[in-house]
């Protein structure tokens, strides 16, 4: 029996509402040297990943049917019912508030076959729809689904050392020249370490830090290969910081970006076990409060960037706070209709269809 894991059911849920306050509160409040403290909402990404890897490894290994059309069309429908109602929302909101709604068919079939991502990495495809930067992830969360089925199929008893292979054959062609498939199967093992906990997890009932040797260990190798490929390209790197007149280290710019996403994978990997040996203390009066967020995590994040973090449809109110917290609640209850109600209902449909057809042939 599939039991429900709370913790990471809050953990997804702050997460979300982290990356939500990320691209937020500089609307609201000024700089200061507390304001630091919203300035990692990359990490919060690298948190889904592993949390995606947790979660899909989890359930997919107590499923009856591991069959690739069923595990196809549960990602599918999980991913694409909800995309969809938010590339609708993001269209009309742009309408709305006078900005322009020309629709770029290239991108939005780019988009729609999962091939978008950030356009400060190198040689990418395409940029997220209608500029919904927040999009990016999800081109990385499908291409993990369809890469973990197929080595699954082919290299049942060696999966986790096939995906590492092929990440580090990723991060050291990623030195020569970057794209995005290499930064795929490079970031596949931070979704692959989130896997493995939940096989420890399911082999033994419990983690240990004895347990992950190879996870750290290869963490540990593609942050080398990062850093080493952050001093041969330093160059390029500058010259990108000037032309788009900034400053600093450039840790937002690949790639020192890739480099801070692993770095991050290790140290959050290790606090988690350590915390998770300690028996989660305070953990409920933290992080566990955000469990609510949960149910719409998903949907809450893929809206958020036009509903308000670059929201202006409500400019008619002078007072900035008001706006903002209306904002909010626009989205809160958006991304709950579309969750837990109109995805319940044609997810179900769907699922009656496929039974039907299953059963007929």
């Amino acid at each position: 029996m599939r039991k429900k894991l709370d913790k990471l059911e809050a953990i997804r849920g702050f997460a979300a509402v982290y990356v939500v306050l990320h691209h937020t509160y500089y609307q609201l409040i000024d700089r200061s040297w507390w304001t630091f403290i919203f300035e990692f909402g990359q990490e919060a990404v690298i948190l889904f990943f592993i949390l995606s890897g947790f979660v899909i490894q989890y359930s997919f290994s107590l499923s009856k049917d591991q069959s690739f059309k069923t595990y196809f069309f549960k990602r599918f429908n999980r991913i694409y019912i909800p995309l969809l109602l938010v590339f609708i929302a993001n269209y009309l909101i742009l309408y709305l508030q006078g900005d322009s709604t020309t629709i770029d068919g290239k991108n939005l079939a780019g988009n729609l076959f999962m091939l978008q991502d950030i356009p400060y990495k190198p040689n990418v495809f395409c940029r997220p729809f209608l500029g919904n930067d927040p999009l990016w992830s999800l081109s990385y969360e499908w291409w993990f689904y369809m890469i973990y089925f197929f080595v699954f199929y082919y290299f049942r008893k060696n999966i986790s050392n096939v995906i590492y292979i092929l990440g580090i054959i990723g991060a050291i062609s990623y030195i020569f020249y970057p794209f995005w498939g290499n930064r795929i199967f490079m970031y596949m093992i931070i979704w692959n370490v989130g896997a493995d906990l939940a096989k420890i997890y399911l082999a033994n009932g419990s983690i240990k830090f004895n347990d992950l040797y190879k996870q750290f260990s290869v963490l540990f190798v593609c942050v080398l290969l990062l850093a080493l490929n952050f001093y041969l390209n330093k160059d390029s790197v500058h010259a990108l910081l000037h032309r788009e007149g900034t400053t600093g280290f450039g840790m937002g710019i690949s790639p020192a970006l890739e480099f801070r996403h692993f770095f991050f994978t290790i140290v959050a990997l290790g606090i988690g076990i350590l915390w998770y040996r300690l028996k989660w203390p305070m953990f409920n009066f933290s992080i566990g409060l955000f469990e609510k967020f949960a149910p719409i995590s998903y949907c809450f994040y893929i809206s958020h960037w036009f509903l308000i973090s670059r929201a202006t449809y409500l400019s008619f109110i002078n007072n900035v706070f008001l706006r903002y917290a209306l904002y909010f609640v626009i989205c809160i209850v958006f991304s709950y209709l579309v969750e837990r109600i109109i995805y319940v209902k044609i997810n179900g449909y769907i699922v009656k269809l496929l039974k039907k057809n299953t059963i007929a042939q």
